[in-house]
């Protein structure tokens, strides 16, 4: 029934632009998207640290959190199960995709306090889907959406809202609520809209000539109207880095989709360090943002390592705004798959499981750990673990090795490593790079595992070696 009713709306919202002159030429998919806005207490720096420069945040900068609203994708009508997104993404609401062709339905409910829309750039809309209320000549006026109130927008991607001659194949347009537009996007009530050439599109709407893509809002936040100490100079959400898992593979083409939002202090060029990237025009190392702007460019991810993204504005570069991106090179699968750690019940011990997937007899091996004392917040604890218990190839091993905890609280992961294995043939094996083999034990069971590590932060833990 709600199928009907959604192609009902979709059938009847083509006809009024057609009416209009507005529709569209051709009629591609019709992508329907759930989502709410909702309420949240966000931490612009959960670590506590400028995680760039491995110390503690400016004394400006004592409280990081603040009441925003945000917008959440969930999996259907219902609104009960959330659609998971990339950890980078920070506070930007969902992407929502299309290519030229296509309509866009979004079930918009509001879960906050107060009236709230949803209002596109570069797609094509009636009045009654632009989503932002305001009286025009003809006296009229689009309501917007009051607490706990849905509404369900009609957009389409006609060949104006899609990549023009000289752009990649894939842009990006923000959406936002417009109901008080400035206080709203101030908020968060902010997220992309990315448009893919006809004929270039996977199933989901992905360009099919990029491997990864990533999106970056570069915006200062101001939470205590103009004063220094409110003002989160951010990339999604977040400040010193704490932004996380940006990361790649090495060998990758990747697209990077960056826009500005906010005030007349929102002019911004974002750099990146370690790597140029280009448009099917020029190339760069630097991109200028204004608000409301975006700008999509290309890279060629062959430099591995740990590189800086920044706006290079010299205010912007005191209050933060910078993040790590990573390339990871290429590197041989992890011999042991870590797994059913126990690091929480027993005070003296830490206990884990490994299963031998090298395909030769370990004669022994050894350990180390670090741990997350925060988000982000990554310490060492010295730990050196070692065993000398044969374990065959496709054969699992149970470790037990002591510890000790002087830390003022429990942390939230551990991270363990092996950093050595000798074979039965006396070969041997240490990592190449840090991020070859690793397995984070959450606390809370359900964190997905980061592709890549934050670098270490301040030490102070230390554990004792047990066979």
């Amino acid at each position: 029934m709600r199928t009907l009713l959604v192609w009902l709306l979709v059938t009847l919202a083509i006809a009024l632009q057609a009416e209009n002159g507005s529709s569209p030429n051709t009629i591609g998919k019709t992508r329907t998207y759930y989502i709410a806005a909702e309420d949240i207490l966000w931490d612009f720096a959960p670590s506590g640290r400028d995680l760039m420069f491995n110390r503690p945040l400016p004394a400006l900068y004592k409280n990081t959190k603040f009441r925003k609203t945000h917008y959440v994708e969930y999996t259907d009508a219902t609104f009960k199960v959330r659609k998971p997104q990339p950890e980078w993404m920070g506070i930007l609401g969902p992407v929502i995709r299309a290519e030229v062709g296509d309509a866009v339905v979004v079930h918009f409910v509001n879960h906050s306090t107060r009236p709230l829309s949803m209002h596109p750039h570069g797609l094509r809309y009636t009045k009654d889907n632009e989503g932002a209320p305001y009286i025009g000549p003809d006296g009229r006026s689009v309501p917007p959406v009051l607490p706990g109130d849905e509404f369900t927008y009609t957009w389409f991607a006609d060949e104006s809202s899609g990549p023009g001659p000289g752009q990649p194949s894939s842009i990006l347009w923000p959406y936002h609520s417009h109901v008080e537009e400035p206080v709203e996007v101030n908020e968060g009530l902010i997220g992309p809209i990315i448009v893919t050439a006809k004929g270039k599109a996977r199933p989901d709407g992905s360009p099919r000539d990029v491997d990864d893509e990533f999106i970056g809002l570069f915006m200062v936040f101001d939470h205590q109207q103009g004063k220094e100490a409110g003002m989160m100079h951010s990339i999604n959400g977040y400040i010193f880095s704490n932004l996380p898992d940006l990361s790649m593979d090495s060998g990758k083409h990747v697209r990077w989709h960056l826009f500005a939002m906010g005030n007349e202090r929102d002019v911004h060029t974002a750099h990146w360090h370690g790597k140029t990237v280009y448009t099917p025009q020029e190339r760069m190392d630097v991109v200028r943002l204004a608000p409301a702007t975006s700008t999509t460019v290309d890279m060629e991810a062959d430099n591995p390592g740990n590189w800086m993204l920044q706006c290079h504005v010299a205010d912007h570069m005191e209050g933060g705004m910078m993040a790590f991106f990573s390339i990871v090179p290429p590197h041989a699968a992890c011999p042991v798959n870590l797994s059913d750690g126990e690091f929480w019940k027993d005070p003296l011990k830490v206990r884990f499981s490994a299963k031998n997937q090298s395909g030769k007899t370990i004669k022994s091996i050894s350990y180390t750990a670090n741990v997350f004392i925060k988000p982000q917040y990554l310490i060492s604890t010295y730990a050196l673990w070692r065993s000398e218990k044969k374990v065959p190839s496709g054969g699992v091993n149970a470790y037990e090795f002591s510890r000790e905890m002087p830390a003022p609280t429990e942390p939230l992961g551990w991270v363990v490593y092996p950093i050595g294995i000798e074979y039965e043939d006396g070969t041997r094996w240490t990592p190449q790079i840090n991020s070859e083999c690793f397995h984070v034990f959450w606390r809370d069971g359900n964190t997905a595992q980061p592709k890549v590590l934050p670098p270490v932060q301040t030490t102070g833990i230390k554990e004792k070696e047990k066979d």
